[in-house]
């Protein structure tokens, strides 16, 4: 309260509704048309797999994946698009959806969001580490692209990482130990700079 009166008065909502949420809304869906329509021409069948997993902030939050993708769909989108590469998104992502697209050869590069450890990536409905990939691996071939882990970095189990036993190069991203929403935040306005600036 300023002066005895409220803040946020009916005027005031309505002038940040108007001059600020609005336009910010209108800009932002341009933008993500525009980024749908790029993504939409690339002619490679090779693709990048988002994995947004609703274990995020606490043990379970519904809005966690639906907000990770509003704020990273247009950087990451043109992300890939520039290495020739569609994307696919997956809110809410559960084991079964990893299982897939590491099994799909035309899946080259996998972003996985959530908690986890360079051992294991918490999933909507369970938990997947090492064991359960290198069975999902048995008789597929390794991906080219990139494994882009924004998980806490600590090792559970192992020294190998889960990401190392999906890719064909050493060209798997994580961070160096425990992290806040803001290095995620920071990942999605920037293009994975900060992970790639500390991976482990």
């Amino acid at each position: 309260m300023l002066s005895g009166k409220p803040f946020f008065t009916k005027q005031r909502i309505a002038f940040i509704l108007r001059r600020i949420i609005l336009p910010f809304f209108t800009i932002y869906s341009v933008f993500a048309i525009v980024t749908a329509i790029l993504d939409m021409s690339i002619k490679s069948d090779e693709y990048a797999a988002v994995l947004l997993s609703d274990h995020a902030i606490t043990q379970y939050d519904y809005w966690a994946s639906p907000s990770a993708f509003l704020g990273s769909y247009i950087t990451w989108t043109h992300y890939f698009n520039d290495r020739n590469m569609k994307v696919k998104w997956f809110l809410r992502a559960k084991g079964r959806d990893l299982e897939a697209v590491i099994k799909d050869t035309n899946c080259q590069s996998i972003v996985l969001v959530g908690h986890g450890s360079l051992n294991s990536w918490v999933s909507t409905d369970t938990t997947m580490t090492n064991i359960e990939v290198k069975k999902m691996m048995n008789g597929v071939p390794k991906k080219k692209g990139e494994w882009l882990q924004l998980t806490c970095g600590e090792d559970d189990f192992s020294p190998v990482k889960m990401g190392e036993l999906v890719m064909e190069k050493a060209q798997v991203y994580t961070y160096d130990k425990g992290v806040t929403t803001y290095a995620f935040v920071g990942d999605a306005i920037f293009g994975f700079k900060n992970l790639k600036h500390v991976w482990r």
